[in-house]
C-alpha cells in the first residue's frame, strides 16, 4: 500500500510538470530578434512590446537588430536557435515574400512556428502633386495613355517589398502598364516623389503625414475599410476595385518550441497587446494593432504566400537581385 501511494503521488507529479514548465517561462532573458533596423517601423513596434513583456515577466526582453540581405541575416539566425522559446523573430511581410522571390535561402520556412499577429498596415496610393489627374479612373486612364512609354511610374522603397508588391496587385487587377522604380528604403523613394521623379508609390500609413503636410496626394487606401486616422480618405473597394494590400507584423518561433511554451507567450502578447500606453505607441506610426491565435496566424500566412505565388504565375516579373 505504501509503493501504491508513493507511485500516486508520482504520478500527479508527473501531469503537473506541462503546467509548470508553462508557469515557470521564462526564468531567463529572452531575446527577440528584428531583422530591420533600429528606428523603423518594425523595430519600434517590437521594442514596444517587448518593454511591456519584460514588465509582466518579470525578466528582460532584449531587442536585437540583426540587420542584412533583406531580412534573410536575422532570420536565419533565429531559424538556428535553440528550440526553447528563449531567442523569437518579430517580423513582417519579408518572411513570406522571401521564399517566393529568392532563391537559395538558407533557411527553411518550416524552420519556424507561428506565434501571434500583431498588427498590420495598409497601403496607400500616393501621387506627386505635380500629376495631372490624381482620382483612381484618371490615372488608370492615364496609364493606358502612356503604355508606349512604359506606363505609370511608381516607385517603392525595395524590390520585393510590400510597397512594390502593391504595385503590382495593383496594375495587374487594374490591368494597367507600369514602371517600376525601387529605392533602397522609404525616406529616399518618398524625396523623389514629392519631386516629382516618379508618378507614384504605394506606402503604408506611416507616410500619410505627408499628405497632411500637402506634400504629395492620396489617391486610396489599399484596406477593407477607412483607416480611423484618415477617414477622409476612401478605399479602393469604394471606387470600384477590390483590391487589398498592405503589410503585417507578427512573432515566429523555431520550429521545435513546445507547444506549452508558444501558447504561454500568446496569452501573453494578447495581455500586453490591451495596454493604453502601448496602443497608443503604436497607433502613432499608422499601424494597427491585432491578435490572434497560433493556428490563425499559420493559416494567414499561408494565404499571403498564395497570393504572391498567383501574382507571379500570372505573369508578374518581380527580381529583387
Amino acid at each position: 500500500m505504501h509503493l501504491l501511494k508513493i507511485l500516486g503521488v508520482a504520478a500527479a507529479v508527473a501531469a503537473t510538470l506541462p503546467l509548470q514548465a508553462q508557469e515557470a517561462f521564462p526564468k531567463r532573458p529572452v531575446t527577440i530578434v528584428v531583422p530591420f533596423s533600429a528606428g523603423g517601423v518594425t523595430d519600434l513596434f517590437a521594442r514596444t512590446t517587448g518593454l511591456k513583456l519584460g514588465a509582466l515577466w518579470g525578466q528582460p526582453v532584449i531587442v536585437e537588430n540583426r540587420v542584412g540581405a533583406g531580412t534573410i541575416i536575422g532570420t536565419q539566425h533565429v531559424s538556428r536557435a535553440p528550440a526553447d522559446g528563449y531567442t523569437l523573430l518579430f517580423t513582417s511581410y519579408a518572411f513570406t515574400s522571401n521564399p517566393e522571390l529568392r532563391k537559395n535561402l538558407p533557411y527553411s520556412p518550416a524552420a519556424f512556428r507561428p506565434v501571434a499577429l500583431l498588427g498590420s498596415t495598409h497601403n496607400i496610393l500616393l501621387v506627386n502633386n505635380k500629376l495631372k489627374g490624381k482620382s483612381l479612373a484618371e490615372l488608370i486612364a492615364l496609364a493606358k495613355a502612356q503604355a508606349p512609354k512604359g506606363g505609370l511610374s511608381l516607385g517603392s522603397s525595395g524590390a520585393g517589398s510590400s510597397p512594390h508588391i502593391g504595385a503590382e496587385l495593383f496594375a495587374q487587377q487594374a490591368g494597367i502598364p507600369f514602371t517600376h522604380v525601387p529605392y533602397k528604403g522609404q525616406g529616399p523613394a518618398m524625396i523623389d516623389l514629392t519631386s516629382g521623379v516618379f508618378d507614384g508609390m504605394f506606402d503604408g500609413m506611416s507616410s500619410y503625414p505627408q499628405v497632411q503636410r500637402g506634400s504629395v496626394s492620396a489617391v486610396a487606401i489599399a484596406a477593407p475599410k477607412r483607416h480611423p486616422d484618415a477617414p477622409e480618405l476612401p478605399t479602393f473597394r469604394e471606387l470600384g476595385m477590390d483590391f487589398v494590400a498592405g503589410s503585417w507584423f507578427g512573432l515566429l518561433a523555431p520550429a521545435g518550441v513546445p507547444d506549452e511554451i508558444v501558447a504561454k507567450i500568446n496569452a501573453d502578447l494578447r495581455e500586453v497587446l490591451k495596454d493604453p500606453e502601448l496602443k497608443a505607441q503604436i497607433a502613432k506610426t499608422g499601424l494597427q494593432v491585432s491578435t490572434s491565435t497560433p493556428e490563425a496566424f499559420g493559416k494567414f500566412l499561408a494565404q499571403e504566400t498564395e497570393k504572391l505565388r498567383n501574382l507571379i504565375r500570372q505573369g508578374a516579373k518581380i527580381d529583387i537581385n
